[in-house]
C-alpha cells in the first residue's frame, strides 16, 4: 500500500469512495431534473443554474429542519443563493429575515439584498455597546443603495422601540 503523506494523497487514493459514500449519506434535496419555483424568476439578480439548484435545496431543506448551510468558495455566489433561498421560502408571503454577517461584510450584504430581493427594505443594527463613538450611526437605520454606496435613508429607531411598535 502507498504510504499516505498528505491530504491531498489521502484524497487522490479515496476520491472515488469518498464521494459515493457523501452521496448515499448526503443524498441531493434538489436535482437538476427537478423544477425550480417560479419565485426564483422574481429575483432581480439572476443565479445560474447550479445556484438556482442550490438555493432551492436550501429552501427545501428548511422545510424539513431549522437549519442550512451553504459551504463554497469565494465568489460562487453564496450571498446571492442564500437570499434567493429566503425568498422562495417564503412561498410569496410578505417576510422578515435577518442576517447575521462579519462587520467588514454588512455593506456587502446590504447592497446584494437591495439588488436582489423585490421590494425589499434593509435595515442595519448600528453600534448598539454603550453609546459609542458619537459620529457614527447607532441604532436601528434603514439603509438603501445611492449609486454603488450604502446610505443610511429612511427609518431611523432604536430596538426598543421596534419591540413597543406593532406598525413596524
Amino acid at each position: 500500500m502507498t504510504q499516505l503523506r498528505t491530504i491531498q494523497d489521502y484524497l487522490k487514493q479515496f476520491s472515488n469512495e469518498l464521494g459515493t459514500r457523501i452521496l448515499s449519506d448526503f443524498p441531493a434535496l434538489q436535482r437538476f431534473e427537478d423544477s425550480i419555483s417560479p419565485l426564483v424568476k422574481q429575483l432581480l439578480r439572476r443565479p445560474f443554474p447550479a445556484q438556482a439548484i442550490a438555493l432551492m435545496g436550501v429552501a427545501k431543506r428548511w422545510e424539513q429542519h431549522h437549519t442550512a448551510a451553504i459551504v463554497a468558495e469565494c465568489g460562487t455566489g453564496k450571498t446571492l443563493m442564500s437570499l434567493g433561498a429566503i425568498h422562495v421560502h417564503s412561498d410569496g408571503r410578505p417576510y422578515t429575515a435577518i442576517a447575521m454577517v462579519p462587520p467588514h461584510l454588512v455593506e456587502k450584504w446590504a447592497r446584494e439584498a437591495i439588488q436582489t430581493l423585490p421590494g425589499i427594505r434593509v435595515f442595519m443594527v448600528d453600534d448598539l455597546r454603550n453609546g459609542g463613538d458619537p459620529k457614527m450611526p447607532h441604532g436601528v437605520n434603514e439603509v438603501r443603495l445611492q449609486g454603488k454606496r450604502i446610505v443610511r435613508k429612511g427609518l431611523h429607531t432604536t430596538l426598543t422601540d421596534m419591540r413597543l411598535r406593532k406598525s413596524y
